[in-house]
């Protein structure tokens, strides 16, 4: 059941990373959106291939978050106040939270290795 509704968040990713790629002329980042719905659709069909799509989206949101943070970091904190340079971070956290639960879900799904590949 978690691993359906991640695939579903998946395909709202996809969805509005298409459209912002499009509304913005970032056409790279269709092939994020692309990425993401393959492998949405990989999830919800149970297939292998689909969770380790899933792994590579999430390390690299991940990767990509820690590395933004650093970057903001070394060159000069947003906030000056400590409470608003915390609740700045949520967002990603919460990314982070999907990420690694996400992992978790999808890596209980597909221990049993009756998945098709």
């Amino acid at each position: 059941m978690s691993v359906r509704i991640l695939a579903a968040f998946l395909v709202i990713v996809a969805g509005y990373v298409a459209w912002w790629s499009i509304s913005s002329a970032e056409f790279l980042w269709l092939v994020a959106a692309g990425l993401a719905l393959v492998a949405a659709v990989g999830l919800f069909m149970r297939k292998r291939w689909g969770q380790y799509l899933w792994y590579l989206i999430a390390l690299t949101t991940a990767v990509l978050w820690v590395v933004t943070v650093v970057r903001v970091a070394i060159s000069g904190w947003p906030y000056d106040d400590f409470a608003s340079s915390v609740i700045s971070l949520i967002p990603g956290l919460l990314l982070l939270t999907v990420c690694i639960f996400g992992s978790i879900a999808v890596t209980r799904q597909f221990r049993g290795g009756t998945n098709a590949l």
